[in-house]
This record gives structure tokens, sequence and C-alpha cells, in this order.
């Protein structure tokens, strides 16, 4: 994820013809499209393995593409974060097809596995909000409650809480996946609907903490 440059990344809007257009829109909302449907079935809401092709597929590979195109844009911020969750999702996503295809032992612990998988992330999103308050406010929120997601389901999974749609960690983690997801959305739509009118109309927010060299 990441709105890092132009009005689409940093509210600098990208003139050179020879740059290609702006994967970030594409990206934030792979991210929020593909949270969002794992988060609802983690909240009891939505039936198992839905998700799964999603996560290989539009978060995966469409996110790790944009990621890629983000690069070609000297957009630092953007491309490791889009490119790397890219992977998280494709790693996610087959983990769960060795479960679902009997690939694992029989007392292989899953729950313990998945939660050491996401404290990996944690900690690359932990520096990864820590950045973003260079960027924007609405960076701040998505990592920041991406966070928040990662916490819960950590602590969850190392107390191997089912996913039953009832009181736990993992059904909290759930509920806080779909903020996430939406203010994902809208980081995409923000992004979109700026980068077509060359202006900021709708509201990313300014760095909030500013050590960029004045030039």
């Amino acid at each position: 994820m990441g709105i890092e440059d132009g009005v689409s990344d940093d509210i600098r809007v990208v003139t050179e013809k020879s740059l290609p257009a702006d994967a970030s829109a594409f990206g934030l909302g792979a991210f929020a499209g593909t949270m969002f449907i794992l988060s609802s079935y983690l909240a009891g809401w939505a039936p198992d393995v839905t998700w799964v092709t999603v996560a290989l597929f539009y978060g995966g590979l469409g996110q790790f593409v944009a990621g890629m195109w983000q690069y070609k844009r000297n957009c630092v911020f953007s491309s490791t974060s889009f490119s790397t969750y890219g992977c998280f999702w494709l790693s996610l996503g087959l983990f769960y097809c060795f479960k679902l295809w009997g690939w694992m032992p029989a007392d292989y612990d899953v729950s313990g596995a998945e939660a050491w998988f996401l404290v990996a992330f944690f900690l690359f999103n932990t520096y990864m909000l820590a950045a973003a308050f260079t960027l924007s406010v609405v960076n701040v929120v998505v990592f920041g409650l991406y966070e928040l997601t990662l916490v819960l389901l950590i602590i969850g999974d190392f107390k191997g809480q089912p996913v039953d749609g009832g009181a736990s960690w993992i059904t909290a983690g759930g509920y806080v996946g779909v903020f996430t997801s939406v203010a994902a959305w809208y980081a995409s739509f923000a992004v979109l609907f700026n980068g077509m009118v060359n202006r900021e109309i709708m509201y990313l927010g300014k760095p909030l903490i500013n050590i960029k060299k004045e030039e």
C-alpha cells in the first residue's frame, strides 16, 4: 500500500510523459478488496476459502505487479509496500492451499505457524507505519489500522483460537480488518479521483512529520 508520489503519492503532479501511470489506486484497491473478504471471514460473517483465490490473484499477483510498476516511477515507499504485501498475500494463500490439500502433517501447529508468519509482517509494517508519518494522514490511518489488525490476529493465533465468530482475538482482528479495508478503499478512491483532476479534491492530508530536506 502507499500514497507517495504526485497527486496520488504526495501531491506532486508528475508531468513526464515517459513515466507510466500511477498504480497506487489499483494497489490500494487490491489490498482493500482482499483484506475485506478475509476479514469478513475472520469476523464470522463470510464463508471460508472464498478469500484464497482473491489473495492469490488480486491481493497477491495484482499488488506485486503494482509494486513493480511503482519502481518504474521511482516511488520507494509504495513500490516497497505493494510488492511486499503482494508477496504476503501470495504466501498466505499458498499456505492455506497446502492446508486444504492435506500437505501438512496431522499434528502440524497451523495456528502457531500462522502467528509467526504474521509476526514477520508485523515487524515490516511497523517501520512502514513509521515512514508513513512523513507522507500523509491517510497513509498513517491505513498502516495504523493494519498494525492493530495484525496484533489482534497474532495474539489469537498464539492462543490457538478458532475462527467461529465468537468473542475472541481473531474475531476482533476481523472487525478491525474491515475498518482497515474501508480506509484503504478510501485511499484508493482519493488517489484515483485526485489523479484524474490533477489536484487534491479528496483529502489525503499532509505529512505529520516533515523531515525532507528543504531545497
